[in-house]
């Protein structure tokens, strides 16, 4: 009988802690300004310091690029703010439409991986909007 008692004991540990580690894994949203950098890539390659605004309560987020390379301020996002939506640490910005500085510009979501403290977006790719090439992001902001 003891052994079962230890057997159900260390049983109720490992399931315990299971339960509690995946809960405290899981992430709020993010939610307010987050700053940092990106690389983005249509025809030309310019990096860009990033500024995301989050409000995480009502869905909503803004983008805005600021030099870094000059060729920054020619980026425009139009029909701003975007629904945002997040789910097991994946935050996705959706119908972004963004004016680029080669022909076609770009449309769709784009989506970043969030850890709790930094927003990582890895080859992330938006459609071209009417022609040319894909636009390809690389970058984090926290």
């Amino acid at each position: 009988m003891n052994r079962l008692n230890k057997l159900v004991l260390i049983s109720s540990a490992v399931v315990g802690s299971t339960f509690f580690g995946s809960a405290a894994m899981a992430q709020a949203a993010p939610n307010g300004v987050l700053n940092g950098v990106v690389v983005a890539t249509k025809g030309i390659t310019v990096t860009c310091d990033l500024k995301l605004t989050l409000d995480a309560a009502n869905n909503k987020g803004s983008i805005e690029m600021n030099p870094g390379d000059t060729n920054c301020a020619a980026l425009h996002f139009n029909n701003m703010p975007y629904t945002t939506s997040y789910s097991a640490g994946v935050l996705t910005f959706h119908n972004v439409d963004v004016t680029t500085i080669t022909i076609g510009d770009c449309y769709g979501d784009i989506s970043g991986t969030w850890d709790g403290s930094t927003l990582t977006i890895s080859g992330a790719v938006l459609p071209p909007h009417t022609g040319g090439p894909a636009c390809t992001v690389d970058g984090f902001a926290a």
